[in-house]
């Protein structure tokens, strides 16, 4: 008789486990306790290890994790929010256009720091948390030990077959060939095919392409992915042209997101301006927070915006780029 009380008393613990770990929510399986916020991000390593660094020390209670891509974050978040996977909580990537598209997917931004927040690519819901200058140029220095100046030198007949551009059409591409072009005559990106250039997905891959002495010279890069390039001794110098182009970066919790409170709460972080002093200092990025130390100022720059970049624009600045470059 004790043996089955006994094997009652472990049937009823088992069965009164596993009913426990029905009643749990979602959330507390996802390897966190639901206080995990995860962002995918597509801004430089530096600026995503600073800000995943500097919540963590100041925030223990919860954690942050960022996942670094580029544009294959696009259909990954996508998929997300059409099957209401759990993933992403906040979504920062470069340029309006998704965000504009994607409104109705995006939480009001309630954070403190919102409400006095200057610059934001959708109002109420995505913020502008960095701007991004991308018209540098890039060299190797063991290649071009005397570097570069102004954009008409990188038409030098030494620079033949030695350049880098990029070639995946976007927003971001086609109003950066559209700056190129305005800021140097209708001939000069013609003038810069005639060099046989050798084409890059992104800025990235090209940066590392010049660092490894693949190429010599980018005719783009932006100053974090060249400050991390710099801290590892790679053999590079730069040039940021002053009346450039940047890129806004832009942040938005996304509403299929089971953790709401923990993701305003790194928003808030990342809207104040010690978070913005993160995430853009070093000489990174700029801020729409005027005046914080270490960040550029990209007041004097042209700007990436969905108004000067629809889709038909991005459409014909696609079949330019193959007739000019000869791309097939």
């Amino acid at each position: 008789m004790r043996h089955l009380t006994k094997c009652v008393a472990v049937l009823a613990a088992a069965l009164s486990t596993t009913l426990l770990a029905a009643c749990v929510p979602a959330a507390g399986f996802f390897g966190d306790g639901g206080r995990t916020v995860h962002v995918y991000s597509v801004a430089a390593p530096s600026q995503n290890k600073r800000l995943e660094d500097a919540f963590n020390a100041s925030h223990p209670e919860i954690t942050l994790e960022i996942t670094r891509g580029a544009s294959d974050l696009v259909p990954k978040v996508d998929a997300e929010i059409a099957t209401g996977a759990d993933g992403a909580d906040i979504f920062i990537m470069s340029g309006d256009s998704w965000f504009l598209r994607n409104k109705d997917n995006l939480a009001p931004v309630t954070a403190d720091a919102a409400k006095t927040y200057p610059d934001w690519g959708v109002d109420g819901h995505a913020p502008i948390v960095s701007y991004s200058p991308f018209s540098m140029i890039l060299w190797n220095t063991d290649a071009f030990p005397d570097g570069f100046e102004t954009w008409d030198d990188l038409l030098a007949p030494e620079v033949k077959n030695r350049l880098g551009v990029r070639d995946t059409m976007s927003a971001v591409l086609a109003s950066y060939l559209q700056y190129l072009q305005d800021k140097n005559g209708p001939n000069y990106l013609s003038e810069l095919a005639e060099q046989n250039p050798k084409f890059y997905p992104s800025l990235i891959p090209m940066a590392q392409a010049v660092a490894s002495g693949e190429i010599g010279v980018a005719y783009t890069a932006s100053p974090a992915v060249v400050h991390d390039l710099e801290s590892r001794g790679a053999p590079i110098d730069s040039v940021l042209i002053k009346d450039g182009w940047a890129s806004p970066f832009i942040a938005g919790i996304l509403k299929k997101s089971p953790r709401q409170d923990d993701a305003q709460i790194v928003m808030d972080y990342l809207l104040s301006p010690a978070g913005q002093e993160v995430f853009n200092g070093s000489g990174d990025a700029g801020s729409p927070i005027e005046g914080l130390n270490g960040t550029i100022d990209t007041s004097h720059m042209r700007v990436l915006s969905e108004k000067d970049t629809p889709a038909k624009v991005i459409a014909e600045w696609a079949v330019r780029l193959r007739e000019i470059f000869n791309r097939g």
